[in-house]
Order: C-alpha cells, then sequence, then structure tokens
C-alpha cells in the first residue's frame, strides 16, 4: 500500500507542480473529487476549480481553469488549459481583467466565444475568492 501520490500539473506556460502529494482534492465535470494513496484509475475533464493538494501538513491552492486529470498507479497527470498558484495571484490585474470579461460578455459574440469568456469569468472569479 503506498503512503503518497506522485502529482505532476502543466499548463501551456509552465510545470508548476512535479513532487509526491498525500492527497488531491478538484472538481470534474461529474462534480467535487478527493484522490489518496491507491486510488483506482480515474480520468476526468476538469471544470474551473481550486485545486488542492497536501504535502505533510501544509496544503497548497491552484486555480485552475478547463483541463485533464488522470489517476493511475498512484500518479496524477493534470494538464490545465491556465493555472495559478493562489500565492501568486495578484488580486488588482485579476480584477481587472475579470471586468474586461464581463464587458466583452454583455457584446454581441457568437455563442462559442460566450462559453470560453463564460469559463474564463469562472476562473478569475475562483482566483478572486481565495
Amino acid at each position: 500500500m503506498a503512503d503518497k501520490l506522485f502529482l505532476e500539473l502543466v499548463s501551456p506556460e509552465k510545470l508548476l507542480v512535479s513532487k509526491d502529494v498525500d492527497n488531491v482534492f478538484a472538481a470534474g465535470e461529474g462534480g467535487a473529487f478527493g484522490l489518496y494513496p491507491d486510488h483506482s484509475p480515474f480520468c476526468t475533464a476538469l471544470v474551473p476549480c481550486v485545486l488542492t493538494y497536501a504535502v505533510d501538513q501544509e496544503t497548497f491552492k491552484v486555480v485552475v481553469s478547463r483541463g485533464f486529470l488522470e489517476v493511475a498507479d498512484n500518479k496524477v497527470n493534470v494538464l490545465a488549459e491556465k493555472a495559478v498558484f493562489s500565492k501568486d495571484i495578484d488580486a488588482a490585474k485579476t480584477q481587472e481583467l475579470l471586468e474586461k470579461l464581463q464587458q466583452e460578455l454583455c457584446g454581441d459574440i457568437s455563442d462559442e466565444e460566450r462559453a470560453e469568456k463564460e469559463t474564463e469569468v469562472k476562473f478569475y472569479e475562483l482566483a478572486l475568492s481565495l
């Protein structure tokens, strides 16, 4: 029986996490979930959420946009379109980006653009909630 999971979280910009962790919590299209060592194989599309993981007694939070998460053999792979550690969030810049997106949503845009912008709004709202 394993006592750790190996978490690797990447975005197009960089590798954010690559380490042994005690657990991982996130949200997929089917709802929120938690992963512990020896979890059965699992794959899901992620929705904008705060992904948390623990190392010993310390908890870390990462805001992620859409992406994918897969767990197998005590390895968790997360591919996120956008991800930022809670400690790295610039509230003023995030608020500015959120307001810009909200204005764009009031305009005449396609359904596809609207869905993309609504996902981004959720990401920035989550970031500001931390």
